[in-house]
């Protein structure tokens, strides 16, 4: 893939979204950028100098705030700049085809997650939970149909 340049001004409006997404309230709705640097990892300043445009950002910055809200790194380096569409088209085609996680809009859990409003790091843990909480229960079933054979074999 080639590498590009972060475009300073779609940073800032990249992460004045994310801010929104991420810290907003109905009583603040651009977001509290304190929570946000503290949320991502990097001082207040930084973020004040990201919104402004008024400083460089590299690609591990970018990447870390990907990393921190559970969002693409690749997604955000191509809304950035950073890589062009048709890198990632390049890329994906030299590599192959790639595996994606289906999700079932029909399950009536994951709906409520997926329309309740908070924003996209929690309901990536919400997810995870859910499908945690899932595999539990499935083992469950498991340990308890075998105590049935069990049963019935000592019968």
């Amino acid at each position: 893939m080639a590498e590009g340049s972060i475009d300073r001004e779609a940073w800032a409006k990249v992460i004045s979204t994310l801010i929104a997404q991420e810290t907003g309230t109905p009583a603040k709705p651009e977001g509290n950028k304190s929570a946000f640097a503290q949320l991502v990892g990097v001082t207040y300043k930084t973020v004040l100098r990201w919104t402004q445009a008024k400083s460089e950002v590299s690609e591990d910055s970018v990447r870390q705030v990907a990393r921190a809200l559970h969002v693409s790194p690749l997604e955000l380096l191509v809304r950035v700049g950073y890589y062009t569409g048709a890198d990632l088209d390049a890329a994906v085609q030299a590599s192959g085809p790639v595996d994606t996680v289906r999700i079932d809009q029909s399950d009536p859990a994951l709906r409520v997650i997926l329309e309740s409003g908070v924003p996209p790091r929690v309901q990536q843990r919400m997810i995870q939970r859910l499908q945690d909480l899932r595999s539990r229960e499935a083992e469950r079933q498991v340990d308890e149909v075998r105590w049935w054979v069990d049963q019935a074999r000592g019968a």
